[in-house]
Parts: C-alpha cells; sequence; structure tokens
C-alpha cells in the first residue's frame, strides 16, 4: 500500500496540467485543496490519506501554472530543465498540509500550501537562476525631481486589468524604461522576500503605513505591470529617497 501511494504521488507530481491559474494567497503561499466524498467500503483513514494526495495533486497543477516570469511558467521551466524539474518535485513533496477536516456528509477536505518564497524550500529557490547579473535601478528622467515624503513602499493598483501573478514581475513605464525587476534584486532578495505581494487590498503592511499609489496603465504579457512614464518617474524619485524598491516594499493589488 505504502509502495502503491508512492508511486500514485510521483504520477500526480508529473503530471502536465493546464486548467487552472495559481491561486496565490496574501502571505505568498499557493493553496490547494483536495475533496473526497465517500464511498462504500472506504474507511476514514483511507479517505483521509486520498483528500490529502488529491490536494497535492490540485497543488502541482497550480504551480505549474504560475509564472516565472512573463517569459516561462513553472512548467516550462520543468520541462526544459531536469535539475528544475527535480527542485520543483521535492518542493511539492515538502509542501505542508494545513488542515484534514471531516465534514457532516462524511466526506473529507485537505488544504496543502507551497511557499513562493522564503527560503531553501520555496518554489523560487527551486526555479530561479543563483547567477543573475544585478544592475542598478533605473534612474528618473529628470534628475532632479525631488520627493517631499518618505514613502515606506509602492501599491500599485491593478484592479480590473487581468492581471496573472507571477515570481519574477515587473514593473515598466509606457515609455519602456524597466523600473522594477528581478535583475535589480537578485537571487537572494527574491528568494527570501519576494519580489512583489499580491493582494485584494490597497492596505497592506508590507508596504508600510506611507506608500506611494499609483495607477496600472496596463498589463504587458499577462504578468508585467505598465506605468504611466510620470508614475514610473514619481516611482523610480521615491526609490533614490528611501531604497523602497530595494527593501521589495512592493505591492500589486488585482
Amino acid at each position: 500500500m505504502k509502495r502503491a501511494t508512492q508511486i500514485l504521488f510521483a504520477m500526480v507530481v508529473l503530471s502536465i496540467f493546464s486548467s487552472v491559474s495559481a491561486n496565490i494567497n496574501n502571505n505568498g503561499y499557493i493553496e490547494a485543496e483536495g475533496v473526497i466524498y465517500f464511498e462504500e467500503g472506504m474507511s476514514p483513514n483511507q479517505m483521509r490519506r486520498m483528500s490529502v494526495l488529491d490536494a497535492y495533486r490540485y497543488l502541482a497543477e497550480q504551480t505549474d501554472t504560475l509564472y516565472i516570469s512573463s517569459e516561462s511558467t513553472v512548467r516550462n521551466a520543468r520541462d526544459l530543465d531536469d535539475v528544475v524539474n527535480e527542485k520543483v518535485d521535492a518542493a511539492l513533496r515538502g509542501a505542508e498540509v494545513i488542515s484534514v477536516i471531516r465534514e457532516s456528509d462524511g466526506s473529507f477536505h485537505a488544504t496543502v500550501r507551497l511557499p513562493i518564497y522564503g527560503g531553501s524550500r520555496s518554489l523560487a529557490a527551486a526555479v530561479l537562476k543563483k547567477d543573475i547579473r544585478t544592475e542598478d535601478f533605473s534612474k528618473p528622467r529628470f534628475v532632479n525631481i525631488r520627493t517631499e515624503l518618505q514613502y515606506t513602499g509602492l501599491v500599485v493598483d491593478c484592479r480590473g486589468l487581468n492581471l496573472l501573478p507571477a515570481i519574477t514581475p515587473k514593473i515598466k513605464s509606457v515609455g519602456g524604461v524597466e523600473v522594477y525587476a528581478y535583475k535589480n534584486l537578485g537571487y537572494q532578495n527574491a528568494v527570501d522576500k519576494g519580489i512583489v505581494e499580491y493582494s485584494s487590498s490597497p492596505d497592506s503592511s508590507r508596504a508600510g503605513n506611507l506608500p506611494l499609489v499609483v495607477k496600472a496603465v496596463k498589463i504587458s504579457d499577462s504578468c508585467d505591470v505598465v506605468v504611466s512614464d510620470e508614475d514610473a518617474d514619481r516611482i523610480l524619485a521615491a526609490n533614490q529617497s528611501a531604497n523602497i524598491l530595494g527593501k521589495c516594499a512592493v505591492v500589486l493589488v488585482r
């Protein structure tokens, strides 16, 4: 029975999924739920185990659909690199079982979660390359632009624009300037802190108590955010003053 369970899990993890997009919560986890309904001859322990396996299956499905960047998904990276594939499999096997609940109708509901960032066991650590060459942040077009406020972070309102989550999204200006990108932060920041937080509300502790709030103009390539040239200058000026981008104090509201 144990061997059969291991084989089933391996088949689940290695399957190719494409039907859903990743469900990322505000704490930087991908969460998935598995449900098993009662069938004659099944014991509660069997149902419990099967609900957890079902949750792992959906977790693998959602993980594969997640964008790493606008050019690649986790599934793409796994197909192209055996080492990445093994690391992602290991991360999935280490995903945490949050709860297994037996409902009044006899069904079992299991919830599992995988951290996108936060250390060596995160998904970011599995898929990102360590040897990235870092670059300084861009400067405002007008080098003497000033900000009187010491902003604590950045909030970009992307609601209504169908922004899809990514591990390394970019913020760009309409004119093509890259305001915020993985290349500005490097591997360790991306793995430990996460480049952005995705939120359903502008009120997020990650951006502090005095964030600079701007509205996205559009979404580029599903997961990159485009802001006006004027707002790009405001962001870069605030970063020169308080290093808000270097601190990864960035929230994308969707």
